[in-house]
């Protein structure tokens, strides 16, 4: 019955965005914990590929995470055995995160994954087509954070 009401209601861009993420993410999410990932853990992972030894308190900033937040995502790829982490030898209040091994081929798993789910995502899609919307969806991005930064000032 829900699904009805959905079909008979006017498309909007709106809609269709809030949909589509809201199944992208539980696509996401249904893959990653097949990985034994939770939400926020392959963002962690995917920054850490990029700024491996980083600080806990850059990590936070970087994954736009809140300290506490972060110190909880840490500990769980910590216990699992993806990262570790150092007092920092030049300031003792600050702490140093690197992957593990093991962290780096979760990354990689990672990355598997969000191409796989690009695929399915774009499945029936020319080539042209493909590009095509990542384009409008990149020149949407840069219209609403044109607007963004505009209310700001």
């Amino acid at each position: 019955m829900k699904e009805e009401l959905e079909d008979k209601r006017p498309k909007s861009l709106h809609r269709v965005f809030i949909r589509t993420a809201k199944m992208h993410k539980k696509t996401c999410q249904q893959r990653f914990q097949q990985l034994g990932l939770t939400e926020g853990q392959p963002k962690v992972l995917e920054y850490l590929h990029h700024h491996n030894g980083c600080s806990q308190k850059d990590l936070a900033k970087n994954c736009h995470i809140q300290p506490a937040t972060a110190t909880s995502l840490l500990g769980h790829l910590e216990k699992s055995g993806l990262i570790y982490r150092e007092i920092n030898s030049n300031d003792r209040r600050m702490t140093n995160v690197y992957l593990t091994e093991a962290g780096r081929a979760s990354k990689q798993k990672v990355k598997m994954v969000f191409s796989e789910i690009d695929e399915q995502c774009l499945e029936g899609f020319t080539s042209e087509e493909k590009e095509d919307l990542i384009q409008y969806l990149e020149r949407i991005f840069e219209n609403l954070k044109g607007k963004e930064s505009q209310t700001d000032a």
